[in-house]
């Protein structure tokens, strides 16, 4: 039977928390239309759901809406040092409405006002000391129970915890990072965060033909094992090493309100799972695989090296480039992320030299029913996506990184 489900327009927040609570519109096995008129069909199938998604119509958008303007943003072309960033590799807005910025550059983390983009504080740096950094490339962050922030390096095992003053709390090693300084590229490693503080890890799956992904608390400690996912697509060369494939599988993942999810985007298909490793949820979106042609291969291949200065050095990537396996179709979506109220943000894949001048996105509800399409400026990367707002890196043509708030809209779709 279907149910349409209808929000009163009592206010941005009121709305969107409605939505994020909303219970399954139909029972199991049975087909609805929704509130967005797209067909969807939830069935159970041995302890596991699986929702099954129509494709919004083609050029359709979601009743969303992003502010005309930034309500703040963050970064110049020159001036003081807090404002200008060098590689952003993270941010929040912390429950006080204070927005901290992570830069790998000097090795910061750095408090602005939210509301007037005003500089606070900052905290961390380079060096060797207590809540300081050395070489290594910082890569995520996130905020646990509390507003405290947990950092992470690319290929290193150290975390770092900080209060929410900016108060050094912690360093320290998991006891599941398996690290091996001869072998770097094996060990565990920070994905995601969630909410409660429980930390999604994984293995570099570029490396290797399989990686373990695991659930950690806020200290390393092992909550749960999601098992082994298959690798980065590769094939086996003459030497027996590792070749990687154009287009290729990879693995996506992300946690998702109290489910972890670890899946491939060859298909359109996000497998969720519990924190004991169980699958839980299986959501499924209509999707028509696309074999690469000709005119990709190549489009891929410009891009690939149009940031290659040397001529000798273009060509010889062009050649290995070339010389490169390709997969039997595109991906069939690019990454997926989640938002402070559970709803699923998939990347749709474009393939080379299809390129639009926005980023389309496909929403999915808490429970994994689609919404609809909602696109993005061009230049607009996502940091986090709140209630009401969306955080977000914007680079200029000049190539300035700045840190923008945009008010974010969501209407009844």
């Amino acid at each position: 039977m279907a149910r349409k489900v209808q929000m009163r327009n009592i206010g941005i927040h009121i709305a969107a928390a409605a939505a994020a609570l909303m219970p399954v519109g139909v029972a199991a096995g049975q087909e609805a239309a929704g509130s967005t008129g797209i067909r969807v069909q939830i069935r159970d199938s041995a302890g596991v759901r699986i929702v099954e998604n129509a494709r919004p119509p083609y050029g359709s958008r979601l009743d969303w809406r992003l502010g005309p303007e930034p309500l703040v943003s963050i970064g110049r072309l020159d001036g003081e040092e807090p404002y200008l960033f060098e590689r952003v590799f993270g941010a929040t807005v912390l429950a006080d409405g204070r927005i901290v910025i992570g830069d790998d550059g000097p090795k910061e983390l750095r408090v602005f006002d939210r509301s007037s983009g005003v500089h606070l504080e900052t905290w961390g740096g380079r060096g060797e000391g207590p809540g300081e950094f050395g070489g290594g490339q910082l890569w995520g962050m996130a905020t646990l129970p509390g507003d405290s922030i947990l950092v992470w390096q690319y290929l290193y095992p150290e975390l770092t915890v900080f209060g929410p003053d900016g108060e050094f709390a912690r360093r320290f090693i998991p006891e599941r990072s398996r690290w091996d300084y001869l072998d770097r590229r094996g060990h565990l490693w920070p994905v995601d965060v969630t909410r409660n503080g429980l930390i999604l890890a994984g293995q570099d799956d570029a490396y290797a033909d399989s990686a373990d992904v695991e659930v950690w608390d806020a200290g390393g400690g092992l909550r749960g094992s999601l098992g082994t996912h298959p690798g980065r697509e590769a094939v086996r060369g003459d030497d027996g090493g590792r070749q990687p494939v154009m287009f290729g599988r990879s693995v996506r993942r992300r946690a998702w309100g109290d489910l972890f999810i670890v899946t491939s985007n060859r298909r359109y298909e996000l497998r969720a799972f519990a924190r004991d490793g169980s699958l839980a949820r299986i959501v499924r979106m209509d999707h028509v695989p696309r074999v690469p042609t000709d005119a990709h291969v190549e489009a891929e291949i410009l891009e690939r090296v149009s940031h290659i200065a040397e001529p000798a050095d273009e060509r010889a990537k062009r050649r290995e480039l070339r010389a490169m396996p390709v997969a039997e179709h595109l991906p069939a979506f690019a990454a997926v992320r989640e938002d402070r109220l559970d709803h699923l943000w998939v990347y749709e894949y474009e393939a080379p030299g299809e390129e639009t001048p926005g980023t389309l996105f496909t929403v999915f509800d808490p429970e994994g029913r689609v919404l609809g399409f909602f696109e993005l400026p061009e230049r607009m990367g996502i940091l986090e996506i709140g209630e009401d707002y969306i955080l977000a890196r914007v680079r200029d043509d000049l190539g300035v990184d700045y840190v923008q708030v945009w008010p974010l809209q969501r209407g009844g779709g």
